[in-house]
C-alpha cells in the first residue's frame, strides 16, 4: 500500500533550501519516492514568505527561481496541494489548539488538513505527518498521526 505523505511548510522549505540541514533527506523523501505527497494550500503562501526571506538573508540568489519550481511541482502532481475548507477545517485547528500539545495556530492548522482532508482523500491509505517542528510532531502523535 502507498503512504500518504502530509508534508509541514517547514519539510517543504527544507527540500527546496540546499543549505537546510535535512535537505537532501527530504528531498529524497518528498521528490523521489513512490509516496503521495499532501500539503495544504496554506503551503504555497508559507512558503512564500520563506522562500522571501531566504533571499533578503543571502541565503539564495534569486527568490523567483525557487517559487517557479514550487508551482511547477505542483502543477506536475508532485506536491498536492488540498484546498482550504474553512468549514471543516477550523473547527478541528481550533480542538488542536485547545489540546493539551502546544501548538501554533498555522502547525494546527495543517494538522487539521491531515487530520481531515488528506486522510479522506488517500480513501483509508495511512498518512503521516512530515514536518521538521518537533511540538507540531507531537501534536500529531497525540492526535494519532504517526510523524516523520
Amino acid at each position: 500500500m502507498v503512504t500518504a505523505l502530509y508534508v509541514d511548510t517547514s519539510a517543504v522549505v527544507s527540500a527546496y533550501l540546499a543549505d537546510e540541514v535535512d535537505h537532501h533527506e527530504l528531498r529524497a523523501l518528498l521528490f523521489e519516492g513512490e509516496h503521495i505527497v499532501l500539503t495544504s494550500e496554506l503551503t504555497r503562501v508559507e512558503f512564500a514568505s520563506a522562500i522571501k526571506a531566504a533571499k533578503r538573508q543571502g541565503r539564495i540568489p534569486d527568490a523567483a527561481e525557487f517559487l517557479a519550481q514550487f508551482d511547477e511541482d505542483t502543477e506536475e502532481g508532485m506536491l498536492n496541494l488540498i484546498p482550504l475548507a474553512p468549514h471543516r477545517i477550523m473547527p478541528r485547528a481550533r480542538r488542536v489548539v485547545l489540546g493539551d500539545q502546544p501548538v501554533r495556530t498555522l502547525d494546527a492548522i495543517h494538522l487539521a488538513v491531515a487530520m481531515n482532508d488528506a486522510v479522506s482523500l488517500v480513501g483509508g491509505a495511512p498518512v503521516v505527518l512530515v514536518t521538521r517542528d518537533q511540538r507540531q510532531a507531537e501534536a500529531a502523535k497525540a492526535h494519532g498521526i504517526e510523524t516523520r
